[in-house]
């Protein structure tokens, strides 16, 4: 398990996979990307989650808790990237969490 990982649909990771990251995770729906997403909280050496925007959309839709599990822990830094589809417009509000929450910043976007 290295530092980076990605999740998200199975173009977007291959497309990682192809750039020469190994850490890579299709998840197909929202429950699949929730147990990815919590083996790979169980991860001590992990640092940064790159996540599809779609996907944390769904889990956010689908279970807020592991949302709040992720805004409350220092490590790893989950970041929302657009899939192959295009960005999506996020919850600002989530986005604005996050970097509160990881670096005691406030932000207004």
């Amino acid at each position: 398990m290295g530092g980076i990982v990605v999740v998200g649909d199975e173009m977007t990771v291959d497309c990682f996979r192809l750039a020469g990251l190994k850490d890579v995770y299709s998840v197909g729906d929202t429950q699949e990307a929730e147990d990815c997403l919590r083996s790979l909280l169980e991860k001590q050496d992990l640092m940064v989650i790159l996540i599809t925007e779609r996907t944390i959309d769904q889990l956010m839709k689908h279970d807020r808790e592991i949302i709040d599990e992720i805004q409350e822990r220092k490590r790893p830094l989950i970041v929302p990237i657009p899939d192959m589809r295009g960005s999506m417009t996020l919850k600002r509000d989530l986005i604005v969490e996050l970097i509160r929450n990881k670096t005691g910043i406030e932000v207004k976007l």
